[in-house]
């Protein structure tokens, strides 16, 4: 009985040693991923968007000589669309910028406070 409760000690020590703790493995997701596409514009222009991988951002360098942008990075936020996807920036209170999207095509609109619009065909 003795060498019973000698071993004991050790073979429970021994056994929880033995046992491999539980692992987890995360495979690589492509939820992280961004998607980047370059478009192609009238006027010369030049739209590059980088869109967040849930779709509710999109980051835009937009090169439009006719309106005086030369690589402006635009943040953009996703918004409501009947077709397409469809981002806008309206936290300058003198510019809007609405960037609508369809397949290969897009379409920049630019609207300064005084009510001018300025509107772009772009594709990819």
């Amino acid at each position: 009985m003795k060498k019973l409760l000698a071993v004991a000690p050790f073979s429970i020590l021994l056994a929880a040693c033995a046992t491999n703790a539980p692992t987890t493995t995360t495979a690589p997701t492509t939820e992280t991923q961004q998607v980047v596409h370059s478009l192609t514009c009238e006027d010369d222009g030049m739209i590059t968007a980088t869109y967040a991988a849930n779709g509710q951002a999109a980051k835009l360098n937009v090169t439009l000589p006719k309106v005086g942008l030369n690589n402006a990075d635009i943040m953009m936020e996703q918004a409501v669309s009947a077709s397409g996807a469809r981002y806008v920036n309206n936290v300058n209170p003198k510019t809007t910028y609405d960037w609508h999207t369809k397949s290969d095509f897009g379409v920049m609109t630019i609207t300064a406070d005084n009510g001018q619009t300025y509107s772009v065909n772009c594709e990819l």
